[in-house]
């Protein structure tokens, strides 16, 4: 006599594809309650969840826009695509991005200033070879010049080789010939005659020198794509003489600390820690008061927060000065180099200077620039910036007629 069915049977005998079937459930049931999560540090917009088709051409473009949504919301995609980022780079030395790539020597560059432009198009735009300066910027620099001179201001300006064409040795070797080279456009844009006489003889663009430089300290450090590090001190000091001072060093050396940072552009590379063991002054030590962000300047809290960028100094030992500094992102890793020339160092970025009013702009200027007798101005900007319309777009506000 045959006993009745366990009713348990069918469960047994499909329990392997029941368990298959749930173990490949739990990504979208993640993907559907944490894909807020998910979508963090990938540094590209990800595909939304398409809407309901309503014709038949929708209807079609449904599945390719479903799947697409599908690959960018799975659940655990985050920590999948950072450990196959670090495996990646870990094994074949390589970046997940156009934006960054691995050079020789252990260093790593910037190459792209975004995700929709040609790669390597930030080490092109300031190497030697076709890359040319931005039309317009030739005439905006005179016209900056001749408006703060209006104005009764005497600035001066420093162009800062940016790390391909200073640490060109560390590049791909298909390119570093290239980076190699003098004629940059920044230096072939002061060699011409496109820039008044005035503005030529009142920019810097110590190409030569910090090479000489990082070849005894550090100027650019092996995974960061601004500079930093005690050679900032010499090329604060070859600025002197554009003021008529001397070489000469007016007030004690400031200390140096040693500090491990992680990548400036740590944002970019999801999942690969990169860090550097960092010297910077020591401020504390060298008896020079310190100040970073916008807390430093309460003159005018109103707006510091916005400009975030700012940075301040005193220095007693140093001659009694003040230097103003309008800056890109460069300006606060050297302005604090300067107190060793200057008691007083104050440093703006002009990054944010497009979410201040007109009102809060002419505040900022009236004190930035008061007893103007008694202050040098320096106007700082790495060479991508200023040969492609970065200077223009955070300069300009600064030096129009109210």
């Amino acid at each position: 006599m045959m006993k009745p069915a366990s009713p348990s049977g069918p469960l047994r005998r499909h329990a392997a594809k029941i368990a298959l079937v749930a173990l490949l459930s739990i990504p979208a049931i993640a993907g559907a309650l944490h894909a807020a999560a998910d979508r963090r540090g990938e540094n590209r917009v990800l595909a939304s969840l398409p809407d309901r088709p309503t014709d038949w051409a929708s209807a079609l473009a449904l599945p390719p826009k479903l799947d697409a949504w599908i690959n960018d919301n799975f659940g655990f995609r985050a920590r999948l695509l950072r450990a196959h980022n670090r495996l990646r780079y870990r094994l074949f030395h390589e970046f997940p991005s156009i934006q960054m790539t691995a050079g020789r020597h252990g260093r790593v560059f910037l190459t792209a200033h975004g995700l929709n432009v040609p790669p390597f198009s930030a080490v092109t735009a300031v190497c030697a070879g076709d890359a040319v300066v931005r039309a317009g910027t030739p005439a905006y620099i005179n016209r900056l010049f001749r408006d703060f001179h209006a104005q009764g201001l005497d600035p001066r300006m420093l162009i800062v080789p940016s790390g391909p064409v200073v640490e060109y040795q560390d590049l791909p070797r298909w390119i570093s010939d290239r980076c190699a080279a003098t004629d940059t456009p920044m230096a072939k844009l002061l060699a011409g005659d496109e820039l008044d006489p005035l503005v030529r003889q009142s920019t810097l663009y110590p190409l030569k020198e910090m090479r000489e430089i990082s070849r005894r300290q550090m100027v650019f450090p092996k995974h960061w794509f601004h500079w930093n590090g005690p050679g900032l001190d010499e090329v604060a000091q070859l600025t002197l003489p554009m003021w008529g001072k001397p070489l000469g060093a007016p007030a004690p050396a400031l200390g140096v600390i040693t500090t491990q940072f992680r990548s400036d552009v740590h944002n970019l590379i999801e999942g690969i820690d990169l860090t550097n063991t960092v010297q910077e002054a020591d401020f504390a030590g060298s008896g020079v008061e310190s100040c970073y962000g916008g807390r430093c300047f309460p003159e005018f809290k109103e707006y510091a927060e916005t400009l975030y960028d700012i940075s301040r100094f005193h220095n007693p030992k140093a001659p009694k000065r003040r230097l103003v500094m309008l800056t890109d992102s460069f300006g606060s890793k050297i302005s604090g180099w300067y107190a060793r020339y200057y008691s007083d160092v104050e440093q703006v970025a002009t990054n944010n200077i497009s979410q201040l009013s007109t009102d809060q702009i002419r505040r900022l200027k009236e004190y930035l620039f008061r007893d103007r007798e008694n202050m040098d101005l320096l106007i700082l900007y790495h060479d991508g910036g200023a040969t492609t319309g970065t200077l223009q777009y955070g300069l300009e506000r600064f030096h129009e007629k109210p």
